[in-house]
């Protein structure tokens, strides 16, 4: 429990919620499963999300928008993040939490986390995610550059609402690999690639790594050296020691750093092999 907590706030409008969250002491609470298990004294007041209607997987435009609270359990149920990813979304929920977790945790508590592992966090990552937040003015940017200015944002009483998703048209490629230390362990070290194609060049890929960084990033000098080339054995060995070769990972009690860096490697280019084969679809 959060041993100083005294106010418990359940708002019914957004704006009713970005006004509770701006004093100091007061956060957003979507499933609970981090804040609480946490015991931080800091917390004196919650806001509850759960009645602002932010539960919703559905398109919009040219892809999908997530609502903040969404269950990984949602997300891992969804046909049309199944279809979006590959399944690639049911693999990194699994890899992430229990069952029961999964369906009490939130895609928004997710964000808000900004766990360095994180496999969902490398998924969105590599399918080219934004994110809509209120600090307290609305905001929208990449998920990869909120994942750079998380601590600050949330500091400020930032309020995540959604995320968004496109689903490009065109020949895709997608591959997610990992190592943990069981079956049932979070990933040491992950890596995810998309790519797009044009009569067999790769016309663009984002490639993302967990557990190499305080937070998931992409491999931008990977994603650079794919551009425009048609994949083969030089190209895939060049990406993949590109994205591994300017990192200074952490260690841990799973993995030093010196194995998270070999590891990146070998990931990498095993997802660059499956985006090339089994994970190669057409989206119309």
């Amino acid at each position: 429990m959060l041993p100083n907590l005294q106010t418990y706030h359940r708002p019914t409008t957004l704006e009713g919620a970005i006004r509770l969250i701006q004093p100091p002491g007061t956060v957003p609470i979507g499933g609970g499963t981090f804040l609480i298990p946490s015991r931080d004294p800091a917390v004196e007041a919650v806001v509850d999300l759960s009645a602002l209607g932010l539960s919703y997987i559905r398109e919009e435009g040219d892809g999908l928008l997530l609502g903040a609270t969404i269950t990984l359990q949602q997300m891992l149920e969804s046909p049309a993040l199944e279809e979006r990813s590959r399944g690639l979304v049911a693999e990194a929920v699994r890899l992430t939490a229990s069952r029961n977790l999964r369906g009490q945790a939130t895609l928004g508590g997710t964000v808000a986390v900004g766990a360095f592992e994180s496999p969902i966090l490398t998924l969105l990552l590599a399918l080219d995610a934004t994110v809509t937040f209120y600090a307290p003015e609305r905001k929208q940017m990449p998920l990869d550059q909120f994942l750079q200015e998380r601590v600050d944002f949330l500091r400020r009483g930032a309020l995540i609402t959604e995320l968004f998703v496109p689903c490009p048209k065109g020949t895709l490629g997608l591959g997610m690999a990992f190592v943990n230390r069981t079956p049932r362990d979070r990933p040491i070290v992950c890596a995810v690639v998309e790519a797009q194609w044009a009569e067999g060049t790769c016309i663009r890929a984002r490639v993302a790594l967990g557990g190499m960084a305080e937070r998931p990033i992409r491999a931008r000098r990977a994603e650079e050296s794919l551009q425009g080339r048609a994949w083969g054995p030089e190209v895939l060995d060049q990406a993949a020691t590109l994205a591994a070769e300017p990192l200074n990972p952490p260690g841990d009690f799973r993995g030093s750093g010196e194995y998270r860096k070999a590891m990146a490697r070998v990931l990498v280019h095993r997802a660059l092999r499956e985006a090339m084969g089994v994970g190669k679809f057409e989206r119309k």
